[in-house]
Formats: structure tokens, sequence, C-alpha cells
């Protein structure tokens, strides 16, 4: 996505909505802090932190015999400093309040947790800042943990809360059994991602399927429920080969957003596959509501698979979806997209510090790349360009970039020298901590998607496919070549090796993206956990 599309605004905190009395112990603590930092004295230290604990009492007193109150908080203007001013970037939530690219909006402010007392007064009855009154909007996974949350300007949301929800409310969703809140939040965080929009995608060629679930025999860690003892046996494992995944006929393949959807849409050329296939040419399946559909026929080019939508429970049929969906101007985006040219990439320490049996000369083996290339810094001209950004796949470069380009002989200049100096010192520091150079790169993930129509469209329970156990695919590699399939970031142990098969059928169905496409007769998608 364009990284220079970005927004402006105000992240505060819970102290930022102090009354006159609560600021009065809250500047006492501070001073306290400031205090126990400067002074080295170890007793002076214990005197100070039993003070600082008195007036942390009195402040919680005076906090908690408000937290249940109807009191409606009130910013404090002189929190507003530009020292508070963070950006972040363009989203599905920011086009559609309308905030100007690169301008600072009072519309929005992310607010950070310290005392809950104060965040509960928040969440229930808002805060008033400049006689406007402000409600909680949402807070994703991560802002959670983090304990951060995103509030705006009620009159704003009354407007677009609709087009953020694609049609539902929060009353709608109650009458019809209510949602775990932490997942409702994450789910409504959805339009505070990073993206551009999908400007040519049309909703009404798209439909939503079953999960494509078969169940995959292999070795695996048992963990008995009552004894938690593990053992090691040939079980039967039952996998979603498409949680997450969806299919599409053109463009590239991307990660996307809409209202209560995300997941990877992959292209793949399904409609050959039913006109070869298929009897007589045509395909009738049925989506997640009972409706049935002639795939060629009704024009489908999109199709999500149940686990990528994730409020379908709240909508009586897809129709009620792309109804709202146009109705209230809603829009579908992207994070990530499959580029043309994917670059050489480098390990890190997380997948190292994992081969713990290592020996000397695998060592070697995968440092020799990063010894190479350190070395030719200043020597070989195809690799300081590189470093440098100085190359046509740089689809981003700046204006110095462009001029090395235009002019190569720039590099001569002693500008650029220093710059490769400093690039040398950052390579020597990065491989010392693991940032290794490899052959490789970061791809998406797919299932084996031959066999996901297999089973869609032929109703094959289960299918064969067309990559074998212990087999992937990508074209960027050689074929019948060793490849550690390895998940970014890092999680446990896991090095699955798989081999490359580049057969011409495999070739034909899957040549049209770099994606790395793994067996539905491999449990390759428990090891690194796809989701």
């Amino acid at each position: 996505m364009s990284l220079n599309k970005q927004i402006f605004l105000y992240s505060i905190s819970t102290d930022d909505f102090y009354n006159s009395e609560e600021q009065f112990f809250h500047k006492r603590l501070l001073r306290l802090y400031i205090a126990k930092n400067k002074n080295k004295s170890e007793w002076r230290k214990k005197w100070i932190n039993k003070l600082i604990k008195q007036e942390k009492r009195k402040l919680t007193c005076l906090l908690d015999a408000k937290k249940n109150s109807d009191i409606v908080r009130e910013l404090n203007i002189e929190s507003l400093k530009e020292k508070n001013i963070i950006n972040l970037f363009e989203s599905s939530l920011t086009r559609t309040m309308n905030i100007t690219t690169n301008s600072l909006t009072k519309d929005l402010f992310i607010v950070d947790v310290y005392f809950f007392q104060v965040f509960k007064n928040l969440v229930k009855n808002g805060f008033l800042y400049n006689n406007e009154k402000y409600i909680f909007l949402t807070a994703s996974a991560g802002q959670i943990r983090t304990k951060k949350s995103v509030f705006i300007k009620e009159k704003i949301y009354n407007k677009i809360s609709l087009t953020l929800m694609c049609g539902l409310t929060i009353e709608k969703i109650n009458e019809k059994g209510g949602i775990n809140p932490n997942k409702f939040l994450s789910y409504l965080a959805l339009s505070n991602s990073a993206t551009d929009p999908w400007n040519d995608f049309d909703i009404d060629k798209s439909i939503v399927v079953e999960d494509f679930e078969t169940n995959v025999q292999g070795e695996v860690d048992y963990i008995d429920s009552k004894t938690y003892k593990i053992i090691r046996q040939e079980k039967e494992v039952k996998i979603p080969h498409t949680d997450g995944c969806g299919i599409m006929l053109n463009g590239p393949t991307r990660m996307i957003r809409a209202p209560f959807i995300k997941g990877l849409l992959i292209t793949f050329p399904f409609d050959k596959f039913i006109k070869e296939k298929c009897k007589n040419g045509t395909c009738i399946i049925k989506d997640i509501y009972g409706k049935e559909y002639d795939i060629l026929a009704d024009g489908i080019e999109y199709i999500f698979t149940k686990s990528q939508f994730k409020l379908y429970k709240y909508y009586s049929s897809w129709q009620e979806y792309k109804d709202n969906f146009k109705k209230y101007n809603c829009e579908v985006c992207y994070c990530n997209i499959e580029e043309n040219y994917i670059p050489k990439s480098r390990i890190n320490y997380q997948m190292l510090q994992t081969l713990t049996d290592i020996t000397s000369n695998e060592i070697n083996y995968l440092i020799k790349n990063t010894i190479k290339e350190i070395n030719s810094i200043g020597n070989d001209f195809q690799t300081s360009m590189r470093l440098l950004g100085a190359t046509k796949n740089n689809i981003n470069p700046s204006w110095f970039q462009q001029a090395l380009i235009l002019y190569p002989e720039l590099i001569r200049d002693p500008y650029c020298r220093d710059i490769l100096k400093q690039t040398k010192i950052s390579l020597v520091k990065q491989a010392k901590a693991g940032r290794l150079r490899i052959n490789g790169g970061y791809y998406f993930v797919s299932p084996d998607l031959y066999a996901f129509c297999e089973w869609l469209f032929l109703g094959i329970k289960n299918p064969k496919g067309i990559l074998q156990k212990g087999e992937v695919y990508c074209k960027d590699f050689k074929d019948n070549k060793k490849l550690a399939c390895l998940r970014s970031p890092h999680l446990y142990r896991e090095w699955p090796i798989r081999i490359n098969n580049k057969n011409t059928e495999i070739e034909y169905w899957f040549g049209n993206t770099k994606c790395i496409y793994t067996s539905c007769h491999d449990l390759i998608s428990k090891i690194l956990q796809f989701d």
C-alpha cells in the first residue's frame, strides 16, 4: 500500500480527563516519581515510595467513587500538545469520515488506559471536548493488548455507523443472540486497518461458500485431556484448508478487508476448471445460506469462504449483505498485494535459535551469502546499486534512487560512498543479530486450490488434488528442490522441509501467482498454523 497516505491525530491518556481535585494528586505523583528517579540514596527512595503509595491510594479512592457514576468527563485542552500527535495510515475508517490525507484531525482520538475507573466512565458516558461529545468506537486485538482504544465524535459516528457495520446495529446483533465483545471490537477494528481502496471490485460478482475441510492422517503429538501426557502417534486430524482463504479470477493475489470480512483472495482460474472438469461445462453450487448459483452464468468472479465472513450469522442472506453494502456505500480494500517481483529476504534470529542441533558446517553454509554480500559492497556494481535501492524493481524510488538509475556514475560520488559505508556497517550489525541473507523471500501461502475446486464444484468429499504429501509448489524456485517453509513470525520450532514440485499440470493451474501452495494431504497447515 501507499506509505505516504497518512492522517494525524492526538494520542491522549486517561489522566487527561481528571478534574481539578484528581489533577492535584496526579501532579503530586508526577513530582514524586521525578524525585525518586533523581535520588540515588536507597533510604530516600524507600521513603518516596511510601509517599507514592499514599498519594496513589488517595487518587484511587477518588476515582473509585466515580467509576459507576453518570458523569461525563471533559478533555483537558492543555493535553493536546504537539508531542502527543501521532500518525495513522489511511484506512477505510478515515476515508468514510472524509479525513483529508496528511491533515490533523480532532474527529478521532487514541486513548491510552492507565486508570480503568476513568476508562469505564469514558466507555459508558463518552467525553466532552470543545462542546462536542465523543464516544468509544473500538479497539483492535493489538490495541487491547497495549491498553489503547479509539474514540470518535458522536455526530460523525451516527452518520457513518451503518457504513462501517454494513447495515448492522448493536441492537440487531443483540436481537440475534449477541456476540463476544472482544471479537466484535476486533471485527469492527478491521475498518481501521491500513488499506488502499479496491475500486474495481464488484460485490454483485461475489458469493460465500462453506470452508473446505478434510481429515488428514499423520504423526502428531497427542495430549491426553485427562492425564496431560504427550504421546506421539499416527492420528487423523481435521483441517480447515481454506481457513481465511478465498479465490478470484482476475488481478493479483491480495489480503482484503471489507465490513466484517478479512482474509486472502488468491487468483485461480476456476472458470477454466468448470469448463474442463464439470459436466457440460456448467456448475451449480450453494452458498452458506442455501441459495444456488450457476458460477459461469451468474458471472461469479470472487468466492469467499465462511471463515472470511466473520458476522455471517447476523445476516439472513448474502443478498442482504450485498444490498446493505451498496446502500451504505461500503468499500472493499486491500492491505497487502502480491508484487511481480519478490526480492530475496533475510532470515531472523527467531528462526535460527530453534536450530538447537546445528553444526559448524551448516552455520558456514547459512552465512556464506551474507559474507559475500558484505564483501561485495563498493566492489561489485550490481550489489551496491541493489543495496542503495536503485533498481527497476523498486516501485517507490526516492529522488536520489531515480537519479542513480538515470546516471549510474553517481555511485562514485562521495555522498554515495558514505551511504555504502554506513550500509556495510549496518549489515555487519544485522548479521551479528541473526539477520542473514538467504535464497528465499516472503510469500503468501495457499492450500491446494485444485483440491478445493474438486470439493466445491465436483462434490468430491476427499479430493486428491495435484500436490502430494510432502510436496509444495512455488514458481520462483527450481523443480525438485528442498524448501524450508518457515512462518513469520516464528512461533515454536517449526522447520518443515518440503519438495518443490513443478510439473506441467501444476504450473498450468498454479503458475499465475507467486504463492507457495501446500498439499491437502499434509499436516503442514497445523505445523505453521495457517489462518
